[in-house]
């Protein structure tokens, strides 16, 4: 079993990790499906709108609909209703077709692929957007196909994507000028908020405006390590993977109102309408496992984590979730890719899946070489599309930067698995040349196609 690092200290920098390991056969091919999007708040203001080099703002809401498409956007907003559309609105993309009217409660439909109440879906390329997006707006979509929103709308592109830790975007204006989105310290160091900085660098003016934060969530590891003690798995003893479960259950109240003021932090200074993503509770799956003295069943675990969701959303409609990939879960260290995992959790909260730390092999079929599970077989079981990361060393030592990344061979391959993006922890300074080099030659992923 592979088990999250102690936090690394770089430059106000915090990041614990995970290790991993294993090989295994391919996994197997992607699957379409459409997911209804699960209630979240909407927002007065205009409908949506997509289409090539379009804007989409402030989809959901109790505003009328808006329509693109051929590069045109038309919105119409306020808290009428016109055009038969109260809460939400359908498009079609294409060529200047678009409709006004539709329906949904603070969401609606996208060129048919299902609604959401208070939220929305859509099937894009094999892939589920989960969890609806009521409320969220002032998310650009820069040439994606028209009529679907997927994935990348959060991004606002439609390619493979590529991030940072933020001290290397912030200090480096070639990497910056590359990225999609950037990961700052690890979120849940302290029991109330503590991440000004991320809304201090994203604001306009800020020397991070327009990419999309990534935010890890430890915040119930990171309390049992500060309030009993506790050491990640390969650190020592006491540890997550002995007591976590036990302390996480009896203080769940605790942790909730913990993730509640980083939510309300964030509504407060980063705001309800742009995209901001969750990453959730790397290694979550350790809180099941044998070695606990008092495991939570996995339906406990999905249970939790529902929860850890809602009061996120709570506060911040526009929040998007992804899911921690576990290689080693069981059945026999990842080979059912985590479709046995993944069946207790509501899938519809979580748009992608991501790793978290731990060195991932970007030769490879399989995600780490000492585990079964692989790239397109976890994607399949999730219904999602993968956030890879480069990882670091033991105790959150730096692994520098892995080329092995920047080969379009490579990332080729990994696109056809099922992943959309790469952060590169320790990124070399030339990385935003690299990127602009190999961008062309990077095929579309499959929400592109």
């Amino acid at each position: 079993m592979t088990r999250a690092l102690t936090w690394l200290l770089c430059s106000a920098v915090v990041m614990p990790g995970c290790s991993g390991g294993g090989s295994g056969g391919d996994g197997g091919a992607m699957t379409a499906a459409t997911t209804d999007g699960a209630a979240g708040s909407s927002s007065s203001g205009t409908g949506m709108s997509f289409g090539a080099n379009a804007t989409a703002t402030n989809f959901g809401g109790t505003g009328t609909g808006a329509s693109t498409g051929g590069g045109v956007t038309t919105t119409a907003g306020g808290n009428g209703a016109t055009s038969a559309a109260t809460s939400g609105a359908s498009s079609d993309g294409g060529n200047g077709n678009a409709s006004g009217s539709g329906s949904g409660s603070g969401g609606g439909s996208v060129n048919g692929s299902g609604s959401g109440t208070g939220g929305l879906s859509s099937s894009s390329g094999g892939f589920t957007t989960g969890g609806g997006a009521g409320g969220m707006g002032n998310v650009t979509t820069n040439g994606t196909t028209g009529g679907s929103l997927g994935p990348h709308d959060i991004f606002g592109s439609c390619r493979f994507h590529f991030g940072a830790i933020d001290q290397f975007a912030r200090d480096n204006p070639s990497i910056r000028a590359q990225l999609d989105f950037f990961t700052p310290g690890w979120m849940g160091l302290k029991d109330t908020f503590d991440q000004k900085g991320v809304c201090d660098d994203t604001a306009p003016g800020g020397p991070l405006e327009g990419l999309v934060p990534v935010v890890v969530a430890y915040v119930a590891a990171f309390y049992a390590k500060r309030h009993n003690g506790l050491n990640d798995c390969n650190v020592g003893s006491p540890d997550l993977c002995t007591h976590g479960a036990l302390f996480i259950k009896q203080n769940l109240s605790n942790i909730l109102d913990v993730y509640r003021s980083y939510a309300q932090g964030y509504a407060q200074c980063y705001g309800t309408t742009r995209p901001i993503v969750f990453e959730m509770e790397p290694d979550y799956y350790q809180y099941t496992t044998s070695s606990q003295t008092d495991p939570m069943t996995p339906q406990e675990a999905g249970s939790i984590m529902s929860q850890f969701v809602g009061v996120i959303r709570e506060h911040l409609p526009n929040a998007v979730f992804s899911m921690d990939i576990s290689p080693w879960v069981a059945p026999n260290n990842g080979s059912d890719h985590g479709a046995d995992w993944y069946s207790n959790f509501d899938m519809s909260l979580f748009t992608f899946v991501h790793t978290s730390g731990g060195s991932t092999d970007a030769t490879s079929p399989t995600i780490r070489s000492s585990n079964n599970m692989t790239w397109a077989g976890v994607s399949a079981a999730s219904g999602k599309p993968v956030l890879a990361d480069t990882g670091y060393g033991v105790n959150g030592s730096s692994e520098g930067h892995d080329s092995n990344w920047d080969n379009p061979s490579h990332i080729n391959q990994r696109i056809a698995d099922g992943v959309i993006s790469i952060s590169q922890y320790n990124p070399n300074p030339n990385w935003g040349d690299t990127i602009a080099q190999i961008r062309d030659q990077l095929d579309a992923p499959a929400g592109c196609r």
